[in-house]
C-alpha cells in the first residue's frame, strides 16, 4: 500500500504520467486496513495523513489475532488503563484509535 501511494503521487505530477491526454490517476480517498495497539500501522497512517487519505481501521479490538486469548483486549497495559479510567478494555482501545486519528469500523466475517 505504501508503494502504491508513493507511485500514485509521482504520477499525479504529470498528465497521466505517460504523456497521454488521460487525466492522472487519483489518489485513493480511503485506505482500509486492520490496526490495533499491537500492530498500529504507524508508517502507513503517517503517509495517509501526509496525502490526505482517510485511514479506516477494522478489527481494532484484536479479533484478527488467532488463538485462545485476544492479545489486545487481554493486554495488561490495556486492562490497567481500563481499570484506572473505570472503562472497559474495548473502550480504551477504541479511544486509542480515535485519538490516533483513525476511523473505526467493525471486522466482518463469514462463517
Amino acid at each position: 500500500i505504501i508503494r502504491f501511494v508513493k507511485e500514485r503521487q509521482k504520477k499525479l505530477k504529470g498528465n497521466g504520467g505517460d504523456g497521454s491526454n488521460y487525466p492522472p490517476p487519483r489518489m485513493p480517498d480511503v485506505i482500509q486496513i486492520f490496526a490495533d495497539p499491537i500492530n498500529p500501522a504507524e508508517e502507513l497512517r503517517q503517509i495517509c495523513h501526509d496525502y490526505g487519505i482517510e485511514f479506516v481501521s477494522y478489527s481494532t479490538l484484536g479479533t484478527q489475532h488467532r488463538g485462545r486469548s485476544n492479545p489486545v483486549l487481554g493486554s495488561s497495559v490495556v486492562k490497567n488503563l481500563a481499570n484506572h479510567h473505570q472503562r472497559s478494555a474495548a473502550e480504551v482501545v477504541l479511544s486509542w484509535a480515535l485519538q490516533k486519528g483513525m476511523s473505526v469500523i467493525p471486522r466482518s466475517s463469514k462463517k
